[in-house]
Parts: C-alpha cells; sequence; structure tokens
C-alpha cells in the first residue's frame, strides 16, 4: 500500500501491488458478507422496506434488528470484483508485468 501511495506521489504509474490490492480487498468484502450473511441464516432473506422506513409500519421485523440490510449488502459487494477493473483483468495485468506473459 505504501509503494503505491509512493509512487503516486512521485507521479509514477500504479504498478501491479495496485492489482494485487483491489484483488484482495474485493476478495475480502465479499467473504466478509458472506459469512455475515451464513452467520444469520434465514434471517437474512426477508425483504421488509417497509420496517426500514417505519411509516404505516407496526409489526415487528423478522429477525433480529440487524438481519434485514445483511442480505442487501451481500449483493451489494458482489459488484466489487467488477468495477474498478475485473479481478480477471487484473490477473491479466500482474501476469504481463510480473511474468512477462
Amino acid at each position: 500500500m505504501l509503494r503505491i501511495l509512493h509512487a503516486e506521489k512521485e507521479g509514477k504509474a500504479p504498478g501491479p501491488e495496485a492489482s494485487f490490492l483491489k484483488i484482495k480487498g474485493t476478495e475480502m468484502q465479499q467473504g466478509l458478507t458472506e459469512l455475515l450473511v451464513e452467520a444469520i441464516g434465514p434471517y437474512a432473506a426477508p425483504f421488509q422496506p417497509e420496517a426500514f422506513r417505519q411509516e404505516n409500519w407496526n409489526e415487528e421485523p423478522v429477525g433480529p434488528d440487524y438481519g434485514p440490510p445483511l442480505a442487501p449488502l451481500y449483493f451489494n459487494w458482489r459488484k466489487a470484483s467488477i468495477y474498478g477493473g475485473s479481478n480477471e483483468i487484473q490477473r491479466t495485468i500482474i501476469a504481463k508485468s510480473m511474468l512477462g506473459l
């Protein structure tokens, strides 16, 4: 991380380290949200938008209070391996710059 920041400060283009960080960061984010959804089980599945608004909602939400936002969070982080250059593209950058392929 520090190498990338130093190179940027010097005006250099990011090297393969940036690709490594992007891949590892997205894998960690996706793994964490997957673990959260697995830990709460079926209580992550219900989608009750009325429970978030609290208008016209007089029923208890299904499961614990922290459950309803977990599934949307999980699905939102699925896109992390695509935006900013897909992980496959990042792996190609690493292969070309480090392995000369």
